[in-house]
């Protein structure tokens, strides 16, 4: 642990450098800062935290910068305070209009909490393991062409598009649909077996392939991966002036499985990871994200920002957002 005055020191370092991405001089912590000390003093134990690891100087003449160690002290022991988001009283307030079906909420907020924080933003849906199915619907959109629609007690909406290989009229497609509702609704989606042979024993043909496949689709819809929603992309380019490095971070957030690596954290409780820690090969990249559980559905909101990001913002948006979106899935699942 660092002692009061080192801790100080370090705190005013981050946030200038922070705030300006430039290296930070003992004046400029010393007019930026309530420190009752002399320059020289804090001179002095930059120079101890330089040899501690917390920062370190890019070259001869300049200020220090914070280290990989430097940002994980202060995220752990200095970023934290009881202010509200700015965006607080617009995070309520759209929460407190909103009432879409489930992707579209999460995506509206995916966006919402970009536009408040000023990062690119990450929001992981939940799961479709462990939800109910309530409806199943077959829509034709072509001769030989159907489109299921599986809707769950919570809300999540899902889409297949079925390509038959044969045409399939109207009426078949009604009792197809007749047939999943009564042997598939109600039923947890890692329940529903994606084959039957007995079903199709007493069905016209058209009607059995089609149950057969949808009940397919819906077994491979139970091992799909968590949905992801991405909000204000277009930020990148202001936080990542490199192009090359822009393009990596583009190319990694355009895979979804990526995305999932960088923020489906396990913990349940707020996560700050940066540099190294992010398994993503990428050194100048941050992620704050926070979870939301509400009837049993549980997800994620993240924040994806260049290493020098606002810590203490994004703490404290991701919570505020986090926290407002779970008491609203709770009101609308009866959570």
């Amino acid at each position: 642990m660092l002692d009061e005055r080192k801790a100080a020191i370090l705190a005013a370092l981050v946030e200038e450098h922070i705030r300006t991405g430039e290296p930070v001089s003992s004046r400029t912590i010393l007019d930026h800062s309530p420190l009752r000390c002399s320059s020289a003093t804090i001179r002095n134990e930059m120079v101890v935290l330089e040899h501690e690891g917390y920062v370190v100087k890019p070259h001869t003449s300049a200020g220090r910068v914070p280290t990989d160690r430097g940002y994980r002290y202060y995220i752990d022991h200095l970023a934290a305070g009881p202010q509200r988001p700015s965006g607080h009283a617009r995070v309520e307030q759209f929460f407190a209009s909103i009432h879409l079906e489930l992707d579209r909420m999460l995506k509206q907020t995916s966006e919402l909490l970009a536009d408040v924080a000023h990062y690119p933003s990450v929001v992981i849906g939940p799961p479709v393991q462990g939800q109910t199915l309530r409806d199943a619907h077959l829509l034709p959109v072509g001769p030989d062409t159907v489109l299921l629609v599986l809707v769950t007690e919570r809300g999540r909406v899902t889409q297949s598009l079925l390509r038959l290989g044969t045409p399939v009229a109207p009426a078949e497609v009604s009792r197809a649909q007749r047939v999943l509702e009564e042997t598939l609704a109600g039923r947890a989606f890692e329940h529903c077996p994606g084959e039957d042979p007995e079903a199709g024993l007493h069905l016209p043909a058209p009607v059995a392939r089609l149950v057969e496949r949808a009940r397919q689709a819906v077994a491979e819809a139970a091992r799909a991966d968590r949905p992801v929603f991405l909000g204000g992309t277009s930020l990148l380019a202001t936080l990542w002036e490199d192009l090359a490095k822009l393009q990596r971070i583009l190319a990694m957030l355009e895979r979804e499985a990526s995305v999932l690596q960088l923020v489906d954290d396990t913990s349940r409780q707020t996560t700050v990871r940066l540099g190294a820690e992010v398994a993503s090969g990428e050194e100048d990249l941050a992620v704050v994200s926070a979870p939301y559980e509400a009837g049993g559905a549980t997800g994620r909101v993240g924040l994806l920002g260049p290493r020098r990001m606002d810590y203490r913002r994004a703490i404290e948006t991701v919570e505020e957002v986090g926290g407002a979106l779970g008491d609203t899935l709770g009101d609308t699942l009866g959570g």
